[in-house]
Order: C-alpha cells, then sequence, then structure tokens
C-alpha cells in the first residue's frame, strides 16, 4: 500500500530558503573552525580511482573519469555523454527534452540506474539526461548490450549508472556560480561535515535560463534565411541532494539518500508552425530516497537496498487543450551477496522486488506493475590468461514467468603481461512494454509483446599502465543486436489517433572504438579522450506490401558518430579542446529525407589560485566557436556561438 505523498507546493521559496540557511550557517561555520583545517582539498589536482577488483571483468564497459566530470560539472548529464562516451544523445536543445541511445537501439532501450536502483520512468520506459545535473553525480560508468544485465533486464542497448560517493573531507564546504549566454545562470552549493562515525553531505542547486538566443530560420524559403529569437525555451530546475553515511561499526554502514527536484520548462514550437506564446509546458518534480546497507567481510560483501521514488509530471498544451497529470509511486528491494570462494572464483547471488503505481489522468485507471527478479553470476579465473563470467536471471512481472536469460562473457590475454586481451561476450535479453504502450488512452494495446533479442559482441583491448611517462588504453568492439517484436507506434487507419504494435525485426550491428592517452611530460601533462562508433541499425522484413522500409536505417540513428577532447595541463592552468561530430540522420522511415551531419568544437580554459586564502577556480567556455548552424532534430533549431563563465570557491580552504 503506497503513502499518497504531498506534492511540492512550496518547493521552490523551500528551496531558496535552504540554500541561503546552507551557504549563511556554514560561512560562520567555517570562519569559527578554518584554523583547525588542514590545506588538503586541491580543486585543480582530482584523482582517477579504479577497483582494486572487478566483478565485470570481461563486459564491455566505458568509464568517464573524475577530471572530466569535475570540468563539466555545471553540465546536465546528456552533454557529459555526448562529448564523453559513445552514447548517442537525441537532445532539443539547452533545457529540452534529451534521451540517450546504445547500439542503435531505442531510448526506452537503455536503462538508468542511480546508486543500483533503475530510474526509468515506468510510463514511457525512458529517463530524460537534461534533468540529471552532474553536480550531484560523482562516478558515471557504462556498460555496454548485454553487460547491463548485471543490473536488470530491458537493457537491449546498454545501461548508464551514475552514483555518488562519501567526501574524503571531514568539513567541506564549495561554492559554485556560473553565468553564460542567453541570460543563463547556474548556482550551486555542496557542504560536508562529520560528527563522530556520522557523516552529511548536502547538494543544493538552482539553474534557470531564458534561453532566447538567435538562429536563422530555414523554414522560411528566401534568398537568405531569416534570423529569428528562440521564443518559449525557458526553464528553471531547483534541487537538492541529501546524504548521510554512518559507521556503525567495522563490518556494517549504512548511507541514506534522498534526491528532490523541480523541473519547469516551457516547451518552443517547430519552426515550421506559427507560434502561440506559452502554448507547451511542462512541470516535473521528483523525490528519490534510498536506504543502503553494507556488511563486509574478509570474503564475502551483503548489500541491502529499499528505495522509495515519486514522481509528478503535468503536461500542458493550450492549442490542443491537454492538461495530462501524472503521478508514480515506485517502491522497490534488492539484497546483493557477493563471496570469494577462492583467489580465482568470486560468486554472486541477488534478488530484486519492484512495485509501480501509476495514477495518470490519461489512463482509464490506477494501474500497477510488480516485478520479482533471481540472478546469480560467477567470475572465474581459468587459466592465467582466461577469464570467464557467466550470468544467469529470472524475472517475473504481474505474477508471469518472463523469458529465462543467461549471458557469458570471456576474456583471454594475449601476451603474459596481459597488456593485450580478447573480449567477448553473448547474451539473450528482453524489454517489456511500457505502461504507455499498453494503457494509455487513447491508442494503448494491451496485447503487446515483449521485445526479445539476443547480441553478441567481440573485441581486442590494449592496456599499459607501467609506463612513467605514458599511459594508454584502446579498445575496439564489434557488436551484433537481433530484435524481434519490436514496438512501433503509428497512426491507427481507422480511429486516426497513434498506437503501439510489435511490427519490427530489427538488426543493429556495428564497430565501437575508443582511445585514451595520459602523457605526462613534467610540468606538462596531456590527456586525450577518442570514441568512434559506426552503427548500421536496419528493419528486417516488411510489414505489408506497401512497407517500404524493409533494410532501411532507423530514423534519428547516425551511421557514423565521434567524439575527442583533448586537456593540456600547466601549473595550476588547464586547457580544453571538445570535438564532436554526429553523421546524417533519417527522419522518415523510407530514409528519403535525412538532417545533414554537424560538427561542433568547444574550449575550456580554467586556472586554480589562492584568494584572500580561500582556493578558487575559474573556468571559461565558449562552445559551437566556429558558430556552425545545425540542428540535431527536425525543425528544432540550436544555438550558435555562446559563453560560460564558472568560479568555483573552497570556503573551507585557509
Amino acid at each position: 500500500m503506497f503513502l499518497k505523498p504531498v506534492r511540492f507546493i512550496s518547493l521552490r521559496k523551500c528551496f531558496k530558503l535552504m540554500f541561503s540557511l546552507t551557504l549563511l550557517l556554514f560561512l560562520v561555520f567555517t570562519k569559527v573552525n578554518a584554523q583547525h583545517l588542514k590545506d588538503t582539498i586541491q580543486l585543480n589536482s582530482i584523482s582517477i580511482t579504479s577497483e582494486r577488483l572487478d566483478p565485470q571483468h570481461s563486459l564491455k564497459k566505458t568509464n568517464i573519469d573524475s577530471i572530466t566530470i569535475a570540468e563539466n560539472i555545471s553540465a546536465t548529464l546528456s552533454d557529459l555523454l555526448a562529448s564523453h562516451s559513445p552514447v548517442f544523445i537525441k537532445t532539443y536543445g539547452q533545457g529540452g527534452l534529451a534521451t540517450a541511445s546504445f547500439r542503435g537501439t531505442g531510448a526506452t532501450h537503455t536503462l538508468v540506474n542511480w546508486n543500483g536502483i533503475e530510474i526509468n520512468s515506468p510510463m514511457i520506459g525512458q529517463q530524460d539526461f537534461s534533468m540529471l545535473n552532474v553536480f550531484f553525480i560523482d562516478n558515471v560508468n557504462l556498460l555496454h548490450g548485454g553487460s547491463s544485465l548485471v543490473n536488470s533486464s530491458g537493457g537491449l542497448g546498454g545501461s548508464i549508472n551514475i552514483s555518488n560517493t562519501k567526501d574524503k573531507e571531514k568539513l567541506h564546504l564549495e561554492y559554485i556560480q556560473e553565468v553564460g549566454s542567453f541570460s543563463t545562470y547556474g548556482s550551486f552549493v555542496k557542504a560536508g561535515f562529520n560528527i563522530g562515525k556520522w557523516y552529511s553531505d548536502t547538494r543544493l542547486a538552482f539553474v534557470t535560463s531564458a534561453n532566447d538566443f538567435s538562429f536563422k530560420n530555414n523554414a522560411i524559403e528566401t534568398a537568405s534565411y531569416p534570423t529569428q529569437i528562440r521564443e518559449d525555451a525557458n526553464y528553471k530546475q531547483y534541487s537538492l541532494l541529501q546524504e548521510v553515511y554512518g559507521e556503525l561499526n567495522k563490518h556494517n554502514d549504512i548511507t541514506i539518500r534522498v534526491w528532490l527536484q523541480d523541473n519547469n520548462r516551457a516547451i518552443p514550437q517547430p519552426i515550421v508552425v506559427q507560434p502561440l506564446p506559452g502554448n507547451e509546458a511542462q512541470d516535473n518534480q521528483f523525490a528519490r530516497s534510498l536506504v543502503e546497507w553494507k556488511n563486509i567481510g574478509d570474503k564475502h560483501k551483503l548489500n541491502v537496498k529499499l528505495s522509495w521514488f515519486y514522481d509528478y509530471l503535468n503536461y500542458t498544451n493550450k492549442i490542443a487543450d491537454i492538461n495530462s497529470v501524472n503521478k508514480v509511486n515506485s517502491l522497490s528491494g534488492n539484497i546483493n551477496y557477493n563471496y570469494i570462494l577462492s583467489e580465482k572464483i568470486m560468486f554472486n547471488v541477488g534478488t530484486s522486488i519492484e512495485d509501480n503505481r501509476v495514477n495518470s489522468s490519461n489512463y482509464t485507471d490506477i494501474k500497477e506493475r510488480k516485478q520479482f527478479a533471481l540472478f546469480a553470476s560467477i567470475n572465474t579465473q581459468i587459466t592465467k590468461r582466461l577469464l570467464s563470467f557467466i550470468m544467469l536471471r529470472q524475472e517475473l512481472t504481474d505474477n508471469n514467468l518472463l523469458p529465462f536469460l543467461p549471458s557469458l562473457g570471456l576474456e583471454y590475454a594475449l601476451l603474459k603481461d596481459k597488456s593485450i586481451s580478447i573480449k567477448t561476450q553473448i547474451s539473450k535479453n528482453y524489454h517489456q512494454p511500457t505502461l504507455n504502450d499498453l494503457y494509455w488512452y487513447p491508442g494503448g494495446n494491451p496485447n503487446l509483446l515483449p521485445e526479445q533479442g539476443y547480441s553478441a559482441e567481440g573485441g581486442l583491448k590494449y592496456e599499459t599502465k607501467k609506463e612513467r611517462k605514458l599511459n594508454l588504453t584502446s579498445e575496439l568492439t564489434y557488436f551484433y543486436t537481433n530484435i524481434n517484436n519490436w514496438i512501433l507506434w503509428q497512426p491507427d487507419a481507422q480511429y486516426r489517433y497513434w498506437s503501439p504494435s510489435n511490427l519490427k525485426k530489427v538488426l543493429s550491428q556495428g564497430i565501437e572504438s575508443s582511445v585514451t592517452l595520459i602523457y605526462n611530460l613534467k610540468p606538462l601533462t596531456f590527456r586525450l579522450n577518442a570514441n568512434y562508433t559506426y552503427t548500421s541499425a536496419h528493419n528486417q522484413g516488411q510489414i505489408n506490401v506497401n512497407d517500404n522500409t524493409d533494410g532501411k536505417q532507423l530514423i534519428y540513428i547516425p551511421e557514423h558518430s565521434f567524439n575527442s577532447s583533448l586537456r593540456t595541463e600547466w601549473k595550476s592552468y588547464y586547457l580544453s579542446f571538445y570535438v564532436h561530430y554526429t553523421g546524417n540522420r533519417f527522419t522518415n522511415t523510407s530514409n528519403t529525407r535525412y538532417m545533414p551531419y554537424y560538427t561542433l568544437t568547444d574550449v575550456i580554459a580554467g586556472r586554480s589560485f589562492k584568494w584572500k586564502e580561500r582556493k578558487v577556480a575559474l573556468q571559461f567556455s565558449i562552445n559551437n566557436i566556429f558558430n556552425v548552424d545545425y540542428q540535431a532534430i527536425a525543425w528544432q533549431p540550436m544555438p550558435e556561438r555562446n559563453y560560460q563563465l564558472l568560479i568555483r570557491l573552497d570556503l573551507t580552504s585557509k
């Protein structure tokens, strides 16, 4: 039985009050205690850490390092992923909807996990990455393809995993202020302190933008496209993340997390539509709470999690006379037990249960989905060079037994020093229809089947860590994904509204390649990261004799995409160049229309220094430095050259 939460009626006022009180409280507290603090916080030097023993060794995994996260601290997760991962981000622009696509699959096939708990909406099966700010994230990693089964089923493309970690400082207060083009402002506060064996970490953020950039309207056919101002694209975001870490004893820890957020944005019209001021808007609020208990011994680790999520979304459209109100309550529990049988064998077993309840003005009544899962995996070092990973997963949804899901991964070191290895993995996966697919009125189809498929991949990885000056990691992977019962929404011939059906079979295959290079030439350090992805995602078979989509590339899936970053560090200065290339994207299923490719270049420069005994970091960014005129989605203009200035102040330094 779910408790009915109180809607955040005065959330904005609460955020403003808490923001001011937190800053004032810690300024006073810091001044009193600053003389006892050691000068240990380095804003311009952030360590990159990795696990000593990785139970996912044979799986395809991408980590975004802590230096990159710190450099993009005020950005959204969609911006971070677009510039530093092989994931394709489909975005409507700054402040607009942004979804992720892995390996040619859809946005609903990308799982998103926060500290091990899935946060995809049970209604639409997606996560809007524009609502996730990097400031609230400490770690980001991606599991590709069937590797996502270690978290949950449904990630036919992969999973994106974000998490938080305890700050190492006993007392910490940091303030970040960002000012950008188009009246964009962001204020961020992070405050942490400990009392005995308990540590509190509080993060507050307020972001707002008029987002009134100029653009060339190519929908108006004239000799030269007229320059116009984008209207109704403004947005505001209030956010709070409160974490409490407790050390109960030598072997037991507890963590409590609460994440509150209020997002308000206007939705601009496509430039082919005559604009009506204030026609579309979206108000989205969520509360996420998570309690985690860890018991760690010499050979075992027991992890128990209990979470409760609440989402409220109100979409309005004046012309269409729509006022859609949607409320989601989600309660879940997870138990995971890891045991080291020997130096060469690690065993993991777990279970999870989840209950989602949705009250929507577009459902005929309250809809509920209950899910239960059992899973087990074993990591084995078969020989000195050969490692294996086997995972088995079984799930039930509303007491219906779902397909059994096995996964197998192998990794073989070609050389004795293990610098070159071959990795391969094969798995079966499925994705259930979302609640909107089944019950949205009008149009939902309760007879939909789950999307099922299997994926396979093989690759070569090179890694060297023994060089004092040069550290190089490179990986090349071929992937193959075959999906049946692909769910497609299309207009109903009789009633004229859109409805989903299991109509498609999709074959997606391609290549993922990545290079990471760190070169230390004191006092200079160079860091290079690059990702290239080739994706061929085609429809297989005809729906009917008039279907001309057989063998055609899926819409908004670029065949070629590339991104790279080059960062140069000298003493307390750094300079970074980002290059992001997105290839042609077809906008119709017959592949007769497409959006042209574009290449964006961004530059970030920064330095850190002391001012009145406080550590300060300044960062200046120029986005789209070559003033490229482009659209990521048809008839949705994007900003040309724009600027950002960020000031980062460590208020605990002395």
